[in-house]
């Protein structure tokens, strides 16, 4: 199921969706701005210099030999891990006022392992996909030949064409140019598996016409135009529909499209690039809350379950949780990346 066609077009419009509130997990993480020294800085990958990519990608590489400590089943590795909890409570963090925190403390979490079993001294880079869209041309290519694809310093391309069936692609989503294993990079099938829930290849599926109109920057700019986080959270997902473009899937779509690892709700966090694509909507919230800190610092809304805006909001003393990745986070933690809770800058 590929993002599972926009979560099967939200999953039918929230059929599956029922009790989507967050599960209690472990302790709560309280704030502590005194906690946090020294926060990385997260840039963009062009940012980095050669070495460092490296560095980068070598420490992802050595999540994946490292045991697995989620306790669930399919995750072999600590990469897996992270993979495998997104996994487990996709139906309950999407379209809802706690996605873009939720997915906010997710990329800390796999920042903060980066960093402390695998020896990572930079911040979670990210990829600005809005500085390679070419929304005037949508057959173009540029986007795939940006230094993040560099098949030496970067995470590698396109897999093999493969035809979709009609099971697939039941969405009849045109254009998609790969579906197969990736070929190139550190992540080919000789050195990376994506385990979780089934041993296979990374896979991509580039579809240019996606990437070149859900990454324009003409969407950047609506959803930092938004006036309250309830309408911020809700543009920068939109509605589930290929009709009308949104942030969030331009990396998921535009590198997934129908048969790619990034392309499917429950495998999404199986490619590396799921981290660079979600950090940039991350530095996106972050650069929305610089225009009204103080206010921005204090202030969320959109629904609990997933669609439903006539129902119940998430307030600031909601909680959400990693499962055995991290304790649990109110959403008024998760506002300031330098609280404490968080620790990192742009």
């Amino acid at each position: 199921m590929r993002f599972s066609r926009i979560l099967e077009l939200g999953c039918i419009l929230a059929g599956l969706f029922s009790g989507a509130a967050a599960r209690p997990q472990d302790e709560l993480v309280t704030e502590n701005s005194s906690a946090c020294k020294n926060p990385p800085k997260r840039v963009e990958w062009r940012q980095l210099s050669t070495t460092q990519r490296k560095q980068y990608l070598d420490a992802v590489l050595c999540l994946t030999k490292k045991n697995a400590t989620s306790g669930i089943t399919g995750a072999v590795n600590r990469f897996d891990d992270h993979q495998a909890v997104h996994s487990s409570q996709t139906p309950s963090i999407h379209w809802v006022g706690h996605f873009i925190l939720w997915h906010r403390y997710f990329v800390a979490t796999y920042e903060k392992a980066l960093r402390t079993e695998c020896g990572y001294t930079g911040g979670q880079p990210y990829w600005d996909w809005s500085l390679d869209a070419q929304p005037a041309n949508l057959s173009s290519t540029k986007a795939y030949s940006t230094a993040i694809f560099d098949p030496t310093t970067g995470f590698g391309g396109n897999g093999d064409y493969m035809q979709p069936s009609v099971e697939q692609n039941p969405l009849n989503i045109t254009g998609n140019t790969g579906g197969g294993c990736v070929k190139t990079g550190p992540f080919i099938p000789s050195a990376f598996t994506v385990n979780y829930p089934t041993p296979d290849c990374l896979r991509r599926d580039f579809i240019p016409w996606i990437i070149n109109s859900f990454a324009d920057p003409k969407l950047v700019a609506n959803v930092l135009a938004q006036k309250d986080y309830t309408s911020f959270a809700r543009a920068i997902e939109n509605v589930p529909s290929f009709d009308q473009p949104n942030i969030h899937g331009s990396g998921h779509f535009g590198i997934g499209g129908v048969l790619g690892t990034i392309g499917s709700a429950a495998e999404s966090p199986g490619d590396p690039l799921f981290y660079l694509h979600h950090a940039n909507l991350d530095r996106i919230l972050w650069t929305w809350q610089q225009k009204d800190l103080q206010t921005r610092l204090n202030q969320v809304g959109g629904p609990i379950t997933p669609f439903d805006y006539s129902g119940k909001n998430v307030t600031l003393d909601f909680q959400i949780n990693m499962g055995r990745l991290a304790g649990n986070a109110t959403l008024k933690n998760l506002l300031n990346t330098t609280g404490g809770t968080l620790c990192y800058t742009y």
